[in-house]
């Protein structure tokens, strides 16, 4: 029984360069690489709050408290939009005149907020900030409103740093932190031998000390040089595999996204389980490793019989990566519509 699933490994480059980074910035853009999408963020939010003298954040109260910590450092006030459901996003048109930036995202690769209420704020002067941790191989993955925008491949591939943040039409006028160098060793030593507690032990110190640091110079190699649209083409393979083999109606557990946009390249096969413990535990008997994003983090406190709550308590995700093909994800679909049967 194959195993699907699990922390990835070093991604195979290739010797031409991918022209992924020229295709979402231009020449009048700056570009970053960072240690994490974590210092990416704080990288953008530290030269925003250079200019910024209301500094109030509107952000999604559905969000990982990794990507909340940099507008705490930075020191946002925070206001939250709830989302539905399908993750559209709720936005609010009468806190426009409150908030100086407006945070943004992709869930999952699937892009479902409201381009009109960006451009309302946008049209207010309101700073554009878009987590692209997501959605950055999402043809639509970037928001061309966007003034900064900052990301993670570390869901996408095996890479040690993997962080960027991109300044449009200006220049970062702060120096990037020379990358630190114990999180780069554990991040090389976990990949080198698979220990999982080597990992965790340098994510967690990571959360404890992030700061605006570099990327190393072999991570700018490998994501100039990863094979993007093998991965993109794969990813979309599967996801389209695994929604095609679910041939009988699933009970107690529902995809997220039931169909698959063009422009979209997910990042994971989302469901929504009733019971996600007994679920997650089924599939793990079956060697299919699943994730929850997020647990509800320290600073978001949703109301108890709402839709985000709801995502926090059901939502988990299943791998349809590179590593896989169409042929592993009918073995996810058949797990699923046998959990379904029981």
């Amino acid at each position: 029984m194959r195993k699907i699933g699990g922390m990835f490994h070093y991604e195979p480059s290739t010797p031409i360069e991918n022209g992924y980074f020229s295709s979402i910035s231009s020449p009048n853009d700056d570009l970053a690489f960072t240690m994490s999408g974590r210092c990416g963020i704080y990288y953008c939010l530290q030269e925003i709050a250079r200019h910024d003298t209301r500094k109030v954040a509107y952000v999604p109260l559905y969000t990982c408290e990794t990507v909340l910590a940099p507008f705490e450092k930075a020191g946002y006030q925070l206001k939250f939009y709830e989302l539905d459901q399908d993750l559209h996003s709720i936005f609010d048109t009468s806190v426009i005149d409150e908030i100086s930036v407006l945070s943004l995202c992709g869930y999952y690769g699937f892009c479902n907020y409201d381009h009109d209420f960006v451009k309302a704020c946008k049209e207010k002067g309101v700073v554009i900030f878009e987590d692209v941790t997501h959605s950055m191989l999402s043809a639509d993955g970037i928001d061309p409103l966007c003034d900064y925008f900052a990301g993670s491949f570390r869901k996408w591939m095996g890479i040690d740093c993997g962080g960027f943040a991109v300044k449009r039409n200006g220049t970062f006028e702060t120096p990037l932190l020379q990358v630190e160098p114990t999180h780069l060793k554990q991040r090389k030593e976990y990949y080198e031998t698979g220990d999982d507690d080597i990992f965790w032990e340098g994510e967690l110190r990571l959360r404890q000390m992030f700061d605006c640091f570099a990327g190393d110079d072999n991570s700018e190699y490998i994501l100039r040089h990863a094979d993007f649209d093998s991965i993109c083409r794969t990813r979309r393979e599967n996801y389209a595999a695994l929604l095609d083999a679910l041939t009988a109606p699933l009970h107690g557990v529902q995809p997220v996204f039931p169909e698959l946009p063009e422009a979209t390249v997910p990042s994971h096969f989302c469901l929504y389980a009733e019971n996600r413990d007994e679920f997650q535990q089924y599939l793990a008997d079956y060697q299919i490793r699943s994730t929850v994003y997020w647990p509800v983090g320290p600073l978001v406190h949703p109301q108890p019989e709402s839709s985000v709550q709801y995502i926090y308590d059901h939502i988990v995700s299943v791998p349809c990566d590179q590593r896989f093909t169409p042929s592993d994800m009918q073995y996810v679909a058949q797990v699923l519509m046998d959990y379904s049967g029981n």
